[in-house]
């Protein structure tokens, strides 16, 4: 089967697939509320100590990040860039934060927990690299009210163990979070899926892989992360359909399906990409990781006998395997190698068939 030109044309300006666009920008909207939070709570820390020396700092403070999280709510910001309007707030609540325990006793000041709030945040939204960043911004900044700061111990045994206390758990925090944030994308991925799933194999439609290919692309571009794509064919179903019945040829897709779903990670994704052809997904995949999975899936579904009602026989499937960046950035280049391999190892096994048959 040769795509058709239309079929793997895919752009898309913005990156993003609509639904994910959406989650940001009701996320941004929900930070909101974290923000008042943390203002809430210096404020209120502000009225029951009473400390008068630090009010003009602290207040300045207060006025500019209440404006910024302000700004970061009108549309013309927050809805044209979610994502960028996210990693703001972030780095803004990590300052503040900073400043704020900064003028409140440094690194005894009982304010420093409220790092753990843009911690939290950016293991949920942010890619790994970039939380590390982040993560790593902050540590810095509690050294440097730690050590640097007038009354702070730089460089002794108490300040290490104490930066160590402090820290440690905040590190904690950040990898359990984004462990968290990854479990409940892979679940919604999947819910996803079956919301949406193709009727008779339960997996994902090609309308829903064509969207989260795209989302992935982009997202695997801005991480400079390789990702796989599989277009997987079931050999001989027109045979099967004539010899035993349109029943067989339907079982023999759900058993390619289920090949697919005991064999795959949590993370990929697995289409009916239409007739007897299936399409995968392989999130931070390179090729020979591709490779290693095309294997997998090709061992799974021959290992699996099927009953027609007159005789169990094994299937087989083709595999064509692409990865980006080595076969272009975009879905169209992806998934037209995809088809190229695909039909050279249909042709290949075919070969191979004949030549067993001869010999």
């Amino acid at each position: 089967m040769t795509l058709a030109p239309q079929a793997i044309v895919v752009h898309d300006r913005r990156g993003n697939s609509p639904r994910d666009d959406q989650d940001l920008d009701g996320l941004v909207r929900h930070v909101a509320l974290a923000d008042w939070l943390v203002l809430s709570v210096v404020l209120l820390y502000q009225i029951v100590a009473a400390q008068r020396s630090n009010t003009l700092p602290i207040g300045v403070a207060i006025v500019v990040f209440a404006a910024i999280s302000v700004a970061l709510r009108l549309p013309q910001f927050a809805r044209a860039r979610p994502g960028l309007a996210l990693e703001v707030e972030i780095c803004s609540m990590t300052a503040f934060i900073t400043v704020i325990a900064w003028f409140t006793g440094g690194a005894e000041s009982p304010l420093e927990s409220l790092y753990l709030l843009p911690i939290v945040l950016a293991s949920l939204v942010l890619p790994p690299p970039r939380l590390a960043l982040h993560v790593g911004a902050i540590v810095i900044a509690y050294l440097i009210i730690a050590g640097v700061r007038p009354g702070g111990a730089a460089l002794t045994a108490a300040f290490a163990g104490r930066s160590l206390v402090v820290i440690g758990p905040l590190l904690v925090v950040a990898w359990l979070t984004s462990q968290l944030g990854t479990a409940v994308l892979s679940a919604r991925r999947r819910a996803t899926a079956l919301t949406d799933g193709d009727s008779l194999t339960g997996l994902a439609t090609r309308a829903v892989f064509l969207e989260r290919l795209k989302y992935e692309l982009s997202d695997a571009t801005r991480r400079d992360q390789p990702c796989g794509v599989l277009l997987v064919d079931l050999e001989g179903a027109r045979r099967l359909n004539e010899q035993y019945g349109h029943d067989a040829g339907n079982a023999a897709l759900k058993l390619v399906a289920e090949a697919l779903k005991r064999t795959l990670r949590e993370t990929d994704i697995a289409a009916r990409w239409g007739g007897d052809e299936f399409a995968v997904l392989l999130p931070s995949a390179d090729q020979n990781a591709a490779q290693a999975a095309a294997k997998r899936i090709r061992h799974a579904v021959h290992a699996t006998t099927l009953d027609t009602g007159k005789r169990l026989v094994r299937c087989a499937v083709s595999v064509g395997v692409a990865s980006t960046p080595r076969d272009g950035r975009d879905a169209g280049t992806a998934l037209a190698a995809a088809e190229r391999r695909l039909e050279r190892d249909r042709d290949l096994r075919r070969s191979s068939s004949l030549s067993a048959a001869s010999g």
